[in-house]
């Protein structure tokens, strides 16, 4: 067995610190190894030098200094590979709870709320600080520290802000709001200015930045996606009319001024209120996929009460309910000069179907005009009786 001299102890102890190892007991271990190693293995035909360069790379992968680094990692911040562990859990459960929600909520099934709350809760109370603690360790420099911790915390705040919109919380638009401006006009040009630089950095800071922009983007177009300019002008147009034909009711019977223009007004009004109801049951059945007979069996509210969330916010307009409306139009425009004849005095009986633009209505706006106009042509029915 070959023994290690005074000076090869030297020379080992010098290309220990040499190689960056600072810590004198972290030397002393690896000395002693070192040295077990070689009185073991090295035969007395081998040059020293030469065994002890083939001995050196099986105690790193890159350099001698990563057994220091993991040594200082371990002894201020001791439960390092717990947190690790930790993120990859929560990361696995965050990503299932959500993917979980999205499928259930997509089935219209139970559980989707209770699926989403998890997922982002973990997602954005566990991973994503537990990511900010360990990217403070990983990362040199303290400019990318407090960078990336920013993104980390902005991520917080728009995940939060999603979690509260998809369970109608209060807060939830200042939250989103605040994190996407914060994300794509502020983070995303810190990331790409500060890392840009660096020529070893540059190709991967250009794609992601522009990924993450383009993601943002996206996300922030959606943010008000719900609130369509045109289906809110529908919507106060719809209220503003319902009032006034309330208002309308409070009117007495009225004398026509001839019979038999009357009874015609009351054929034109059944006529018409049979198109609107075949109207209202096209477009009922055409989004809760129900059939004739299906239909017919249930009540128009209980049909109403199948119709899909999304289906009920989504345009009605297609071909079948574009040629019934135009029948509509015409048969309220006949009613409206029939009330003329028979009711030359009374101008505020006459139903303005312009003031319906049924082309912009989402479904469920769309049912409710069509209601409203029913509403009015029981009026008509009242006073011509």
């Amino acid at each position: 067995m070959v023994r290690v001299s005074d000076e090869q102890v030297d020379f080992i102890l010098r290309e220990i610190e040499a190689h960056g190892v600072t810590i004198e007991d972290l030397q002393r271990n690896l000395l002693d190894h070192m040295c077990c190693i070689i009185e073991n293995e090295m035969s007395e035909t081998d040059n020293f030098d030469q065994f002890f360069q083939r001995l050196l790379p099986r105690f790193f992968s890159d350099n001698l200094r990563e057994i220091q680094e993991e040594t200082e990692l371990l002894l201020t911040f001791k439960h390092f590979y717990a947190m690790k562990k930790t993120v990859n859990i929560s990361g696995l459960l965050a990503a299932g709870f959500t993917l979980m929600g999205s499928v259930l909520k997509a089935l219209h099934m139970s559980g989707a709320g209770a699926s989403f709350v998890l997922g982002i809760i973990i997602f954005s109370l566990i991973f994503l600080p537990l990511m900010i603690a360990l990217k403070f360790r990983d990362e040199g420099s303290k400019t990318d520290k407090l960078v990336l911790s920013f993104g980390f915390l902005v991520g917080i705040v728009t995940s939060l802000g999603f979690l509260f919109r998809l369970m109608q919380w209060p807060g939830a638009g200042i939250m989103m709001l605040s994190g996407l401006v914060a994300f794509i006009f502020v983070y995303v040009p810190i990331y790409f200015f500060s890392r840009v630089r660096r020529a070893d950095l540059r190709f991967n800071t250009t794609v992601n930045s522009v990924l993450m922009m383009a993601c943002g983007g996206l996300l922030f177009a959606m943010y008000n996606l719900g609130y369509s300019t045109k289906a809110e002008e529908s919507s106060q147009q719809a209220y503003r009319l319902l009032n006034e034909e309330v208002d309308k009711m409070d009117q007495p019977v009225i004398a026509s001024v001839n019979h038999q223009d009357v009874i015609a007004l009351q054929k034109q009004v059944i006529k018409l209120n049979r198109e609107i109801i075949d109207l209202k049951s096209i477009i009922i059945r055409s989004s809760t996929r129900l059939t004739k007979s299906e239909y017919s069996g249930m009540t128009e509210d209980q049909a109403y009460g199948k119709l899909p969330k999304e289906e009920a916010m989504s345009r009605i307009m297609n071909e079948p309910v574009k040629s019934k409306w135009g029948n509509i139009c015409k048969l309220i425009n006949q009613v409206n000069g029939r009330l003329a004849v028979a009711y030359p005095a009374q101008k505020d009986l006459v139903f303005e179907i312009s003031s319906i633009d049924l082309e912009s209505n989402t479904t469920k706006i769309a049912l409710q005009n069509l209601t409203l106009i029913q509403m009015h042509l029981r009026l008509l029915k009242l006073i011509a009786s």
